[in-house]
């Protein structure tokens, strides 16, 4: 049992992180198609699940940053939070074994 739950502490907010990721490479890609006034559904829904995390990352971003690459800055923050969760769960020991693969 112990084991299931070093599994999803370890996977739940990997899987959120790269879900959070792929959601800034999204909103970038359309960022290049659409205007940011636009009223298209797609571009209003990755603007409202995006600019919470965009909100929180220019709080952490130096200013001098324009705001059409603080979506990409976005991305690089989240990825090294992700590889920084990944060492952490790693260096407490709760890091999923693999069945089967060589220790």
């Amino acid at each position: 049992m112990a084991q299931e739950a070093g599994f999803w502490l370890f996977h739940i907010p990997n899987i959120m992180l790269a879900a959070a990721i792929y959601t800034l490479l999204g909103r970038y890609i359309l960022s290049l198609l659409f205007p940011p006034e636009s009223e298209k559904v797609v571009w209003r829904v990755f603007k409202q699940i995006t600019d919470p995390i965009l909100n929180a990352v220019r709080v952490v971003t130096p200013a001098i940053v324009p705001p059409p690459l603080l979506n990409l800055f976005a991305i690089i923050w989240l990825l090294l939070l992700r590889v920084a969760f990944y060492f952490l769960i790693r260096s407490l020991g709760l890091l999923p074994i693999v069945p089967g693969a060589a220790t």
